[in-house]
């Protein structure tokens, strides 16, 4: 890669026809970010490149409303008048911040249409495609598991990457509960876990002595040995277990 631009805040460099930027772990403020965009648009307009990346792991600035548009007619157009159709992010771990990056090309239905990623190498693929692929409608990811850590390579369409967001951190939450209690859990004996979940899918007493064909003397008997088993408080509770073992 040639280096183009390093200053405190940020690097730009050329790679064959692609500009690559990335922010430091210097914190930003509005002004400083607005001059450090500037300073790059200048750098691309020089080189005319056929694609952009923004390595974006290290961007903790949540851009305030009133830069949405300042940016879409300050850097974004004129990027889209000199012809750029490929732009993509790498996803950073300040997902606040990140958020906030989506929310500005959607307020302003942006004319560059971004894609993120969440490594380097994928961003630089797609932007060397020959051709723009179909519009992503749903996230596509793929996973890569190895002795002491997993990985997973996610491509999805900027509208959707909220989404797509909040469903892995709900998706961590429920790994963690489960590592968590996954002693409490295997104490349970396997009626419990059937009256489990049944108990999780709503029925009641009746209906899951009915179903298991016990007593319902016997399936508040369960109950309580559940409860006591799992340590069990509330109807949350009983929904983390749903979502984390059945």
């Amino acid at each position: 890669m040639i280096p183009k631009y390093k200053s405190e805040f940020l690097s730009i460099v050329q790679d064959n026809d692609i500009m690559v930027q990335e922010w430091t772990k210097t914190p930003l403020t509005e002004s400083i970010f607005k001059e450090e965009l500037n300073i790059f648009l200048q750098y691309f307009k020089q080189i005319k490149p056929r694609g952009v990346l923004w390595l974006q792991e290290h961007f903790d600035l949540e851009i305030p409303e009133d830069l949405y548009f300042w940016i879409e007619k300050h850097i974004l157009v004129p990027q889209y008048k000199a012809g750029l159709r490929k732009l993509a992010f790498t996803i950073p771990k300040a997902q606040h911040a990140h958020l906030s990056i989506i929310d500005s090309f959607n307020e302003v239905n942006s004319v560059l249409q971004p894609r993120y990623f969440l490594s380097k190498d994928k961003a630089i693929q797609y932007i060397n495609s020959e051709k723009e692929k179909d519009t992503i409608i749903s996230p596509n990811y793929s996973v890569n598991r190895t002795i002491d850590k997993t990985e997973i390579t996610l491509q999805v369409d900027h509208k959707h990457l909220p989404h797509a967001i909040r469903h892995l951190d709900k998706l961590k939450s429920q790994f963690v509960f489960r590592m968590e209690r996954k002693s409490q859990f295997d104490d349970l004996t396997l009626r419990e876990l059937e009256v489990l979940k049944d108990i999780c899918r709503g029925k009641t007493t009746k209906q899951i002595a009915e179903d298991l064909f016990l007593s319902e003397n016997t399936v508040a008997t369960h109950r309580k040995s559940i409860i006591k088993k799992l340590n069990i408080n509330n109807s949350q509770d009983w929904r983390d277990y749903a979502d984390g073992f059945l």
